[in-house]
């Protein structure tokens, strides 16, 4: 198994009926591999909700996003799928339905940065889907 400390850069753009809204985190985090099961983990705090622990697994086939903490969560991302998560936070819970049109995982920068891309939209109860643009940067910490 190979363990690295990392920064992580989390980079999302929401689109929702004309309305673009765009976030970045950056942490520093872990990320571990074990034969070809990547797995990133860090925390955030968001001010008047609390922390939050991410962890993201990266499969051959399939990107999963667990949250736990202030929000829970538990998201799949298989290209082409739709799937289904329940979505905790303080305020209270919801459903959402995921479809995936995108997942790409590659290595960039010698072999030093992983990007993650995945392009899906999110819909909730009747309301027109919310189309989500994800950009995971995990860049291996220099010495």
């Amino acid at each position: 198994m190979i363990k690295k400390n990392v920064a992580v850069q989390l980079h999302t753009v929401i689109e929702d009926q004309g309305d673009k809204e765009m976030s970045i985190v950056k942490q520093e985090g872990e990320y571990f591999r074990k034969g070809n099961l990547e797995v990133v983990t860090f925390t955030d705090q968001i001010e008047d909700i609390g922390t939050i622990k991410n962890q993201i697994s990266i499969h051959t086939d399939k990107v999963t996003v667990k949250r736990s903490g202030a929000i829970s969560m538990n998201q799949q991302f298989i290209e082409g799928k739709k799937s289904e998560c329940l979505y905790r936070h303080p305020y209270g819970m919801f459903a959402m339905e995921i479809e995936t049109y995108h997942v790409s995982a590659e290595y960039k920068d010698e072999g030093k940065t992983k990007e993650v891309v995945i392009e899906y939209d999110v819909f909730m109860n009747e309301d027109p889907p919310r189309s989500h643009y994800l950009t995971l940067t995990i860049t291996e910490e220099r010495d």
